[in-house]
């Protein structure tokens, strides 16, 4: 600087750079706020084991949110695995985690019953509403033998959008609530999606793997009559995962079993793989059938022939479109009011 430079334009300069400094630092990271991502999003908080300034933890970005939350929050999880329990509390929400790609972003424990109870070995465990991901993968790997959860979501309007879950018995609890699940694809042995949740799947592919030989794709939990819940899975696709392709013909998969009396499952417009039992559903001893609603509607595929289905009096194969119009996005689940928010593309009704 020139000799006797006047002191005002040395604060000015000061202050100038100090400002420059702080929004560089912001920009990467250094006060948790991300740069602009590929689609637009800026992120309030990004989670990554080599970035400067950003969180090392997920759980760590998420409690750094401000609770009961009208604006939706987002968190970039960047490429890597992430070995730790991820915990949505009540009071955090509009919280969506955002990944850089299932196949390179996941989140994964290991932890299994009777270690724990099925509630507490959920790698992702959701109670806070409309909580929303997207590009990650949720991982339980304690294997097969019990129950093993990668998602358990109680989170009313909760939206999952090319989202993997890897798991075998008990792979994703939809429990509470209106969900969505689109390009979803979810892997499983035993009731791999259940629970009690009114949740649609479009355009979702459901894996069964080995080992087992008996799969059940679902385990719907309705305990009453006048309770609103059920799953819709549309536009899908149920097979096998890559690794029991060879061994088709020795899997029997079922597209559900009862949980409780007035289970509610609707599979339409999906391809179901031969791996399908002729029968279609399981039977759970001790459980009633009379009570269910099963549906079948406009179905395709070498597993989706319904001559041989189960004669339960709650079980119907559907020819007419109108009969499945209340199961559709718009009307299950009330989707044309909340799913757009997310940005998450749907089908409101029939495909």
């Amino acid at each position: 600087m020139a000799k006797g430079a006047s002191p005002v334009i040395v604060i000015v300069l000061v202050t100038v750079v100090s400002v420059y400094i702080s929004i560089h630092f912001q920009l990467q990271g250094h006060k948790k706020l991300s740069n602009v991502h590929g689609n637009g999003i800026m992120f309030n908080a990004t989670v990554s084991k080599t970035r400067h300034g950003a969180y090392r933890r997920i759980m760590d970005a998420i409690a750094s949110l401000p609770i009961q939350s009208q604006s939706r929050y987002f968190i970039h999880v960047e490429a890597d695995i992430y070995v730790e329990i991820v915990e949505v509390w009540a009071n955090k929400t509009n919280i969506a985690l955002i990944g850089d790609g299932a196949n390179v972003t996941k989140i994964t424990i290991n932890r299994r019953v009777p270690e724990f109870q099925t509630n507490e070995t959920a790698t992702l465990s959701v109670k806070g509403d409309r909580f929303m991901a997207k590009y990650i993968t949720f991982e339980n790997s304690a294997g097969e033998g019990t129950q093993a959860v990668a998602l358990m979501s109680l989170s009313d309007g909760s939206s999952f959008y090319r989202c993997t879950f890897l798991g075998f018995h008990d792979t994703l609890c939809a429990h509470f609530g209106r969900q969505f699940y689109k390009e979803c694809d979810i892997y499983g042995t035993v009731d791999f999606v259940f629970g009690n949740a009114a949740a649609v799947f479009q355009t979702c592919n459901l894996y069964a793997r080995l080992p087992n030989r008996v799969i059940t794709f679902t385990a719907q939990g309705k305990k009453s009559r006048y309770e609103r819940s059920g799953f819709v899975i549309q536009n899908s696709t149920l097979t096998a995962a890559p690794d029991l392709q060879s061994n088709k013909s020795q899997v029997h998969a079922f597209l559900g079993r009862p949980w409780f009396a007035w289970s509610t499952v609707i599979v339409m417009q999906s391809f179901l793989d031969s791996i399908i039992d002729p029968a279609g559903w399981y039977e759970w001893p001790g459980h009633r059938t009379d009570e269910l609603t099963y549906r079948e509607y406009g179905n395709w595929g070498p597993g989706a022939g319904t001559g041989r289905r189960i004669s339960w009096a709650g079980y119907k194969a559907l020819n007419q479109s109108k009969e499945v119009i209340p199961f559709t996005v718009s009307k299950f689940i009330q989707g044309d009011s909340w799913i757009p928010e997310s940005g998450i593309p749907y089908t409101s009704g029939l495909y």
